[in-house]
């Protein structure tokens, strides 16, 4: 047991680079595709929105993988398609048509459905698997350490990938090589991964409910049906422009990868370094209040970018460490506000129907982005007047469904012990601001016997 957590431990840390990459609205791919390639906010818009269609084809895709093989050889054949996907990838880097954005869009459209469906297919197959033989007594403390060790490994990738990009000028040289260390150190991980002797079942059992069951279900859970509106709302929200920030600062701001990447650690430093002051704060006060003040706060400092130039860019460092820490509180309240609120008895079927509703939201969301950047461009609108009348939208929604996280009812306590695949669009939603050590995350809850931390607050 020890020797299979210990590989587990830094499997997960080889594994965050290529995990991060797969997500396309980070700023690294971001500026691959529009700055290298000039793909346009159109095309970005769609091909940003493929993690989120894949987090909704997975959930009826995973339910047929398990009846003919259990969840080690899903997670196993899966990662290793997915790195074989990157591999082709990085060989075929520097022969794809620089001079044609049409082609390229279509390429890097192919690429990214079959990267993203691949990738949802791992995260929900290994959440499944490690948790056949990782003993429920030892879940929090061990994954508390993981979790600390990745947070370390997420901001070394960042300073490396920044320096590094920055050495080469952003050519697709300096490209090929960050994602070649990527993919070696996922086979790395994934060597790893076969030598963790695990149980050989046929998997975790999924509760299966017909369509006709599920109005029945969320009659019992009606804060669910409330949470659900929430969620898909500030998920358009941020999914609508949320994936344009970092074209913003590369094509209007005129910042370099490097200074990017220095952004995004300095929200994810912010927020690892709040999680604790959160966690007790939500124990304290409970968790609708602290989200609704973390999300106010944050959403409130969103306007700046409506008034960001070159000139005044220095306000970014400022921004994106506040709002780290501060989304942090909110993106921690909502899982346990998600954990409370969810039918004791078909826990499974509402966290698919949850994840099902926000990720289709999350999906239209991008693509309807897209085109709105596009038109704008094509009427002969100014492109800094564009994104910063666009940039109104998203605070503007992020407060009115405040309103909606306030008619929640808050349960005192929750039945539910661990519930890590409802966290998939929260933590895309999480990396897309800057708290990229969440992507590669084990959320769960501590036994109630545990005096620090407090219960349901240890990421």
């Amino acid at each position: 047991m020890r020797k299979n957590l210990t590989i587990c431990t830094w499997e997960g840390i080889a594994a965050l680079p290529l995990v991060f990459l797969s997500l396309p609205a980070n700023f690294i791919i971001a500026a691959l595709l529009t700055k290298n390639f000039g793909i346009t906010e159109a095309w970005y818009g769609v091909i940003a929105s493929l993690p989120a269609w894949s987090n909704v084809a997975q959930l009826g895709l995973i339910p047929l993988l398990t009846r003919f093989f259990n969840t080690k050889a899903i997670t196993l054949a899966a990662a290793w398609l997915h790195a074989a996907c990157w591999t082709a990838l990085v060989i075929a880097l520097p022969r794809l048509p620089v001079e044609s954005p049409h082609a390229a869009g279509l390429f890097f459209l192919g690429f990214f459905i079959l990267s993203s469906l691949l990738a949802a297919v791992v995260g929900v197959s290994w959440t499944s698997w490690i948790q056949e033989w990782i003993p429920g007594k030892v879940r929090g403390k061990y994954f508390g350490n993981r979790n600390r060790l990745i947070t370390i490994g997420t901001v070394c990738f960042l300073f490396t990938s920044g320096k590094l990009l920055g050495w080469f000028d952003s050519a697709l040289a300096g490209y090929q090589i960050l994602l070649g260390a990527a993919v070696a150190m996922r086979i790395v991980s994934i060597i790893g991964q076969h030598r963790i002797l695990g149980k050989t079942g046929a998997g975790q059992t999924f509760e299966r409910y017909r369509w006709r069951d599920y109005p029945a279900i969320l009659k019992d859970a009606p804060g669910l049906v409330t949470f659900i509106m929430f969620g898909a709302l500030f998920g358009f929200a941020t999914s609508l422009i949320g994936p344009f920030y970092a074209i913003f600062m590369y094509e209007q701001l005129g910042l370099s990868v490097s200074r990017v990447s220095l952004l995004i650690i300095l929200a994810s430093t912010g927020g690892a370094l709040s999680f604790p002051a959160w966690g007790r704060l939500l124990d304290s006060h409970g968790n609708k209040p602290v989200m609704i003040f973390c999300l106010a706060l944050w959403q409130l400092q969103n306007f700046i970018w409506c008034v960001l130039t070159p000139a005044n860019s220095w306000l970014l460092y400022p921004m994106w460490a506040f709002g780290g820490t501060v989304s942090a509180g909110y993106l921690l309240g909502s899982f346990n506000l998600l954990l409370k609120i969810m039918p004791p008895k078909s826990k499974t079927t509402g966290i698919s129907i949850f994840l099902a509703v926000t990720s289709l939201v999350a999906a239209v969301a991008p693509i309807l982005g897209g085109q709105l950047f596009a038109w704008g461009h094509r009427s002969g609108f100014d492109p800094m007047r564009v994104y910063h009348l666009s940039f109104l939208i998203q605070p503007i929604l992020g407060l009115l469904s405040c309103l909606v996280l306030a008619r929640i009812h808050e349960p005192r306590s929750a039945s539910v012990r661990t519930v890590v695949g409802a966290m998939r669009s929260m933590r895309q939603i999480g990396a897309l601001f800057g708290l990229t050590f969440m992507v590669n995350y084990v959320f769960l809850r501590r036994p109630k016997n545990r005096r620090q931390p407090p219960p349901e607050t240890t990421p």
